[in-house]
């Protein structure tokens, strides 16, 4: 098998396996999201997706790598350059990799998320549709924050047991517990 099959076969194959993964939308990446409730009028929430972006090496960067490693080497030995051809692979290998993670980190920041922070809506004003009963009772609020304009249900209760709220009242959350609001 010639040296140029050699470097051909490794900057074809992984290209191919980039377009299909790219075509069918196969994502090998490891997603983890965390949420973590402290029912202290503390609200922690951690989300992976905050830290995101492509592993250093993630099969995609390890593809791109492969493709600049193989286009880099059949240059070098095609074109007789006067570096080794090995060397010539590593550097494009490199380059590829530097490109293919910044392209990668530029696209996971293109994405949204859809998570609503309980913790934004206190404070906010939110409008009762299952009337909260007295003596603590619970009932369901829907409460928008007009900041990021994301909608929620809340199951809610007084903060003054002894108060009752009906349907459609407007109330004032004071405090997020778990998906429970302490309205006032």
């Amino acid at each position: 098998m010639s040296v140029l099959l050699i470097y051909g076969l490794l900057a074809v194959i992984p290209g191919l396996l980039l377009v299909l993964m790219a075509v069918f939308g196969a994502d090998t990446d490891v997603d983890a999201d965390v949420d973590m409730d402290i029912d202290a009028d503390l609200d922690v929430d951690i989300d992976a997706g905050d830290f995101g972006g492509p592993g250093l090496l993630s099969l995609k960067l390890i593809l791109f790598f492969l493709v600049g490693f193989g286009a880099g080497g059949y240059l070098s030995f095609y074109f007789k350059w006067p570096l080794h051809h090995v060397v010539c692979g590593l550097a494009g290998g490199g380059a590829a990799w530097f490109l293919g993670y910044n392209l990668l980190k530029l696209l996971y920041k293109q994405q949204s998320t859809s998570q609503v922070r309980l913790s934004s809506f206190v404070g906010k004003e939110g409008r009762v549709v299952v009337p909260i009963p007295k003596d603590g009772g619970t009932g369901e609020i829907e409460a928008t924050n007009e900041e990021t304009g994301q909608s929620t249900y809340f199951n809610a209760r007084a903060s003054d047991p002894q108060k009752e709220y009906k349907r459609g009242e407007f109330v004032k959350i004071k405090s997020v517990a778990g998906k429970t609001a302490v309205v006032e």
